[in-house]
C-alpha cells in the first residue's frame, strides 16, 4: 500500500516538475549545511546529491568544486519524492509539509536544527556520521574543529564586535556565533542593541554606537555587491573608531567544517588588534 501511494505520488507530480539528475535510492541533502559536513566525511558515491545552495559561490559552505559533481536539490516535496531517494538529510527550517511527505511515503529522513552551541554541532557530525557508517571520519572532524578553537580563555580586554550581515542581520546571545565570539575573547555588542538571539539591527543604529570591530561581508558580488559597498562607505565614516574585517556571509549560518574558517579569522583579528592598541 505505502509503495503504491509512492508510485501514484511521482506519477501525478511528473508533469509539473523536471526529473533531477540524481540516481535513485541514494542519499541526498537539501540543507547546505549538512553538505559542509558530507564533503568532509563522506565516501566518493555515498551522496546522491545535495542542496542547491551548495552550487551558489555566495551561499556554499560546502567547496564548490565537491558540490558541483553532485546534482543539486532544493526544498519541495515534489523533488524529493522525484529523485527516489533511500533517506533524506535536511533541516528544521526545511518544510514540514515535505518531511510529512516523505514520512507517507515511506521515505527516512533526518532534520537537523541550527545548532546553537559548539557541542550541539559537535553531536550532529556524530549524528551524520552514524547515518553514513562514517563515525571514524566524523570524530576526525570534530577533532579538526577542536583543535582550531583557543584551548584556554584569552588574556587582555575583552573587544567589544559584532557580526554584521547583509540586511543587518545579527546574530545574538544563545547562538553558535556568539559562543564563538566569546571563546575567542570578543564580547558580542548584539545586546546593547537590545537584540537577543537573531535579530536585524539598522545600519544608522549601529553607526550612532559601533562597537570596536564589525565582521561583515566585504567581498560581496551580484545582487549584493551594490548595497556592500554602500555599506562600506557609510561605514569608514566611522574612522579609527572601530575594525572592520570580512566575514562572509556563508560562515554565518552553519557550524561543522565552517567554524575552522570563522575561528582562523576571529584568531587573526584578536593578534592584530591586540598588537596594534596603543
Amino acid at each position: 500500500m505505502r509503495l503504491a501511494w509512492f508510485l501514484l505520488a511521482v506519477f501525478a507530480l511528473a508533469g509539473c516538475a523536471r526529473q533531477p539528475a540524481i540516481a535513485p535510492h541514494g542519499i541526498v541533502s537539501n540543507n547546505p549545511c549538512i553538505d559542509a559536513v558530507l564533503a568532509e566525511i563522506a565516501l566518493p558515491g555515498q551522496i546522491s546529491a545535495v542542496s542547491i545552495y551548495s552550487h551558489d559561490a555566495d551561499s556554499a559552505s560546502a567547496p564548490l568544486a565537491w558540490a558541483r559533481q553532485l546534482p543539486a536539490i532544493g526544498m519541495n516535496a515534489e523533488e524529493l519524492l522525484l529523485a527516489r531517494p533511500k533517506l533524506v538529510l535536511t533541516g528544521n527550517l526545511a518544510s514540514s509539509g515535505a518531511n510529512a511527505v516523505l514520512a507517507r511515503a515511506g521515505i527516512k529522513s533526518v532534520a537537523l536544527g541550527v545548532a546553537p552551541t559548539i557541542a550541539d554541532d559537535m553531536q550532529q557530525i556524530r549524528t551524520i556520521a552514524a547515518v553514513l557508517d562514517r563515525t571514524d571520519a566524523g570524530e576526525a572532524l570534530i577533532s579538526e574543529i577542536q583543535e582550531s578553537l583557543p584551548n584556554s580563555q584569552f588574556s587582555g580586554p575583552i573587544i567589544s564586535a559584532i557580526i554584521w550581515q547583509n540586511g543587518g542581520f545579527v546574530p545574538g546571545k544563545g547562538t553558535l556565533q556568539d559562543e564563538l565570539l566569546a571563546r575567542h575573547g570578543f564580547r558580542n555588542a548584539s545586546a546593547q542593541y537590545g537584540l537577543s538571539s537573531w535579530g536585524v539591527l539598522p545600519l544608522e543604529t549601529l553607526m550612532r554606537n559601533p562597537p570596536m570591530v564589525i565582521f561583515m561581508p566585504t567581498n560581496a558580488r551580484d545582487s549584493d555587491a551594490r548595497e556592500t559597498r554602500a555599506r562600506q562607505e557609510l561605514l569608514r565614516h566611522l574612522g579609527g573608531r572601530t575594525r572592520i574585517v570580512d566575514f562572509p556571509d556563508r560562515l554565518l549560518f552553519c557550524g561543522g567544517p565552517t567554524i575552522i574558517k570563522a575561528s582562523a579569522i576571529l584568531k587573526k583579528t584578536r593578534v592584530a588588534f591586540v598588537k596594534d592598541r596603543p
